[in-house]
């Protein structure tokens, strides 16, 4: 019984270090972008390159590591992708190159995409109530990008700062993978079934709103988490600090939303609930654009309402396709999504250059907008195999 006790501790240990750390190093890209720009003397295109190319990392761990977790054991592909991520962390802190900055911001980025998706695969072999577990890692997913950019912002006047914060990370990171080699991983039962190709995901009618939805999701989201920072100090006068306290607030708000709002969303149904949130979600995000400095208080208070869209969002994907594949297809549409976030930071830093952030920044609410209106004509104009509420 005790052996059994220290495995359970031993996994919600792994499980719930590995999502906040991998949330934090995600979010630190945005609080010190400002400092890096700075630092390397780099145009905006340049530095919104930085965000691009991690993104093309996520597409690449996304769709290669897929394929590789269902081939290799999951504890040994973990400890693989881990000892990866591990390795752009330790860069981090040992040079100051914008060249190697560019090449491991692909693998931070994209291995700690990889590690966070394999562990909510994980979860059901390890926890006797997945979905519980599931609310409680992607609560503490939150609570690593709230802290990293409430702390992060308050050294983020230089590079020591983001050097620092890397080797904790690090150090967090050694402690997960000896606690991953201690524990006992279950592997899934092993099928012959072909697997969905993209074609057959294009084919379904419900497939490109999906992908739309996804796309025009990660816009608004992760523009947000990677530009508003720099928005608030170069273009609304904030500093640094004050304006990381301000994206902190979006994403406590999220934090706090995943927790207070799931008993609610149990009683609504999943549809229902991304409908109602995403709708106010995109209204606070316009206003709180629209009326400039003030606003970045009615941005933080956004959060709240965008704090079930992503979770809510991968559980209705799986919704629209048969059971046996709703896993694969998720990763999919997911992977072919992200392509929106490659392109968004392609040309945002020429758009920055080109017309300033005040104009710029638009893109945002209105991907926020388009990702509500995509949600309500899913709902309304594709027919479902399955009753979604």
């Amino acid at each position: 019984m005790t052996e059994q006790n220290n495995s359970k501790l031993t996994a919600l240990l792994f499980c719930g270090i590995v999502m906040a750390i991998t949330a934090a190093s995600d979010s630190l890209r945005g609080v010190f972008l400002p400092q890096m720009r700075d630092s390397f003397s780099l145009t905006e295109p340049q530095a919104s390159r930085i965000i691009m190319i991690s993104y093309i990392g996520n597409l690449l761990f996304l769709s290669i590591g897929g394929r590789l977790s269902d081939r290799l054991p999951k504890k040994r592909f973990l400890c693989g992708v881990l000892l990866l991520w591990s390795a752009a962390l330790c860069s981090y802190v040992l040079t100051e190159n914008y060249y190697i900055l560019l090449a491991m911001m692909m693998i931070s980025m994209g291995g700690s995409t990889l590690i966070s998706t394999t562990v909510n695969l994980i979860t059901p072999m390890l926890f006797a109530s997945p979905a519980m577990m599931v609310s409680i890692f992607n609560f503490l997913q939150g609570a690593g990008i709230t802290v990293s950019q409430n702390v992060g912002g308050r050294f983020a006047d230089s590079l020591k700062g983001w050097h620092t914060a890397n080797l904790i990370l690090l150090v967090l990171a050694i402690v997960c993978i000896l606690l991953l080699l201690a524990l006992k991983l279950p592997e899934p039962e092993r099928t012959e079934k072909k697997r969905s190709s993209v074609l057959s995901v294009i084919k379904d009618p419900a497939a490109i709103l999906l992908i739309l939805i996804c796309g025009f999701y990660f816009v608004a989201e992760h523009g947000l988490m990677n530009w508003l920072t720099s928005y608030g100090s170069e273009h609304l006068g904030f500093t640094v600090d004050r304006s990381a306290f301000f994206l902190s607030l979006f994403f406590g708000g999220i934090t706090v939303g995943r927790l207070v709002f799931a008993p609610l969303i149990d009683r609504l149904g999943i549809f229902k609930s991304l409908l109602i949130w995403s709708a106010a979600g995109a209204a606070l995000y316009t206003v709180g654009i629209a009326i400039g400095k003030q606003g970045m208080w009615v941005i933080g208070a956004s959060g709240i309402a965008f704090s079930i869209l992503y979770p809510m969002l991968v559980m209705l994907i799986g919704k629209y396709f048969d059971p046996s594949e709703a896993g694969s297809v998720t990763g999919l549409i997911l992977s072919i999504a992200t392509f929106f976030d490659i392109g968004f930071n392609a040309f945002f830093g020429s758009l920055v250059e080109y017309a300033g952030y005040g104009k710029a920044i638009i893109v945002l609410p209105v991907s926020a907008v388009l990702f509500c209106v995509m949600l309500y004509v899913l709902k309304f104009t594709v027919k479902r195999s399955k009753d979604i509420t």
